[in-house]
């Protein structure tokens, strides 16, 4: 068993608590690591002995394209896509981070969440 790293996943998400973020839409980074078979495509060096994390990059990218109020719904969202989709996989650790998000009187460069499973 070892772990898969993806780090600095970037996407445009249309996300916010106000009309004006969720039209006008955010960057965010997502960076993602998940424990599965790393043995076999270790010693074969084929692709379709391990897990192909171009297709776990576009399952994270389809749930960033529905719009949404908080960055708690969109990690969820992530996660339950990440387990339905490749049950192989576990130990899935997710960080996401919206950039410059709108405060009122103020000014922040990223809110983030962390989620593990």
């Amino acid at each position: 068993m070892g772990k898969i790293i993806l780090e600095g996943m970037k996407f445009y998400a249309n996300i916010g608590t106000t009309e004006e973020e969720r039209n006008k839409g955010n960057d965010i980074t997502i960076n993602l690591s998940f424990k599965c078979d790393t043995l076999t495509a270790g010693i074969s060096d084929n692709l379709s002995d391990a897990t192909d994390y171009s297709f776990v990059y576009q399952a994270v990218k389809a749930e960033t394209l529905t719009p949404c109020n908080l960055i708690e719904n969109l990690a969820y969202r992530i996660m339950q896509r990440l387990k339905n989709d490749f049950p192989r996989i576990s130990g899935i650790e997710l960080k996401l981070y919206k950039h410059y998000p709108k405060i009122e009187g103020g000014n922040l460069e990223k809110s983030g969440i962390e989620l593990k499973s």
